[in-house]
Order: structure tokens, then C-alpha cells, then sequence
């Protein structure tokens, strides 16, 4: 069985270093849900008083707060669409590079006598 710790420690270090790796390439994608989230308050909170009154001086107050919602709910809907592209593309935080190795390794190791 001690022989098996270092193989051990090598596969918990790597799968820590995959997992950071991949964590680090999805922040952007991150980044964009944290705009999409902070349009979509913005699109629920469209009454927010100063577009309706900068808006009220170019149009009825009914317009300018239907105008402030679609344009705060459009900003939203665009921000949200390009953060799902963007988490799409980006590989799943899991150590699965890692495991492969580790499976690899350890059928390597494993002789046909030890395998019937």
C-alpha cells in the first residue's frame, strides 16, 4: 500500500492544479454573469427614478417607464445570452484530465494475474 502514496499525492496535486486551471479560464464567463445579474436588477428595478425622469422629459411617464424596462431587460437578455456562449466553451472545473492519468497509471501497474 506504500507504494501507492506517491502515485497518490501526485493525483491529488494534479486533479488540485486541473480543477485551478480551469477555474481561472472560466472567470471571464463569470465576469459577464455578474453584468448579466446586475442588468437583470436592473431590468426588475425599472422604475429606478432617474431614466423615468430623464425619459419624462421627452415623453409621457407610461412611455418613458416601458422604455427604461426594455432597454435595461434588452441589455440583460444580451449580457445573459453571451455568458452562456462563453460558459459553453469553457471545460467543466473537474479533474478529469487527471482521473484519465490516474486510471492509466493504475492499469499500468496491474498485472494480467492480478486482473483475473
Amino acid at each position: 500500500m506504500t507504494d501507492l502514496q506517491p502515485l497518490t499525492q501526485y493525483v491529488v496535486d494534479s486533479a488540485h492544479q486541473e480543477v485551478a486551471d480551469k477555474a481561472r479560464r472560466s472567470l471571464p464567463a463569470l465576469r459577464m454573469g455578474a453584468v448579466a445579474g446586475t442588468l437583470g436588477v436592473l431590468a426588475a428595478a425599472a422604475s429606478y427614478r432617474l431614466s423615468v425622469l430623464l425619459l419624462e422629459k421627452v415623453m409621457p411617464s407610461e412611455a418613458a417607464a416601458l422604455t427604461a424596462t426594455l432597454a435595461y431587460g434588452g441589455g440583460a437578455g444580451c449580457a445573459a445570452v453571451a455568458t452562456l456562449r462563453r460558459l459553453r466553451e469553457t471545460p467543466a472545473p473537474l479533474p478529469v484530465e487527471t482521473a484519465q492519468r490516474f486510471a492509466n497509471a493504475i492499469a499500468d501497474r496491474q498485472s494480467p494475474s492480478e486482473v483475473e
